[in-house]
């Protein structure tokens, strides 16, 4: 895998909407954040566009974060928000995206579509993190993803609130939003999950729809040979009132025979989302305990 450099004080950090149509007034105040913060921030020029629900046309999102990729001043991405769309890039980015220069690119939900691309297609580390749309609200998630990608690890936990599943292994860690990676099923896209620790979160989901999502990945043989599955807070995905069924009940009953450790609630994404978690890094589970076996920045 290719990792990128260290973010230095004073560099740039680019902002990109790959995919819904954002909020002026949340972008802007997580932009003057990263400015605050000691960064010169590049914005797009499709973050502030809208066609229909997206952030611009399909050409002007690619656009963006082409330009941003190729920019030699540019040595982060961040995505401005989630919601839809990144996926209708991949095909475009199959096309014209070349990475010789590697540089990180933040984001989760919706831009699962292109954190698994980048570390699958350009063997390329990406970061499952906050996005700028979230920085206002979220000050701890801005100070420990600035801290990760300055290249200090001494912070750096990550631990999850349940055990599901006893046990420890170790592998490249993987994954994203539940529902992106199961639409990406099928298609020249989807993830690798053999050997991999395979990291599952979404939001506002009722448990149904988690074990109708989980048992389509079980199906199309992407939870048989991983080496451990952790899954973020799963924030709203709760039943109605009258239901009994709970989405760790769900969980459970999904990874009761796998063989392999699975831990739940893990405060990366949706939730909380403080943490920042890097994928395409060797990492181990242990317990309810998430480790990193290297950096997920190049040194020197």
């Amino acid at each position: 895998m290719r990792k990128p450099p260290p973010l230095k004080a004073g560099q740039t950090i680019g902002v990109v909407a790959p995919a819904a149509a954002t909020d002026a007034v949340a972008v802007e105040s997580g932009v003057r954040r990263l400015r605050q913060a000691g960064y010169r921030v590049c914005v797009g020029e499709s973050v502030f566009r809208r066609a229909g629900y997206l952030a611009g046309t399909d050409r002007e999102r690619l656009d963006d974060l082409l330009q941003m990729f190729a920019d030699p001043d540019v040595r982060a991405i961040v995505c401005a928000r989630g919601g839809y769309g990144s996926g209708r890039l991949l095909p475009l980015l199959e096309a014209e995206l070349e990475v010789a220069d590697p540089k990180i690119l933040v984001g989760y939900s919706d831009l699962t579509f292109v954190l698994t691309y980048l570390t699958q297609r350009c063997d390329l580390v990406a970061f499952h993190g906050p996005m700028v749309s979230d920085l206002e609200s979220r000050p701890q998630a801005l100070s420990e993803l600035l801290s990760l990608l300055g290249g200090d690890r001494t912070g750096w936990s990550m631990s999850a609130a349940t055990i599901v599943e006893p046990g420890t292994a170790e592998g490249m860690l993987t994954g994203g939003c539940l529902s992106a990676l199961v639409a990406a099923l099928g298609t020249p896209f989807e993830i690798a999950t053999t050997g991999k620790l395979l990291f599952l979160e979404d939001v506002n989901e009722k448990p149904f729809r988690i074990d109708r999502m989980l048992t389509q990945l079980r199906q199309a043989g992407k939870l048989e040979d991983v080496v451990g599955v952790i899954f973020g807070e799963m924030p709203g995905c709760s039943a109605d009132p009258h239901e009994s069924v709970k989405v760790i009940d769900v969980i459970r009953a999904q990874f009761a025979s796998g063989g392999y450790p699975v831990a739940a609630g893990v405060p990366s994404g949706h939730g909380r989302g403080c943490a920042t978690l890097p994928l395409g890094i060797r990492a181990r589970l242990a317990g309810q305990q998430l480790t990193l076996l290297e950096s997920p920045l190049s040194v020197g």
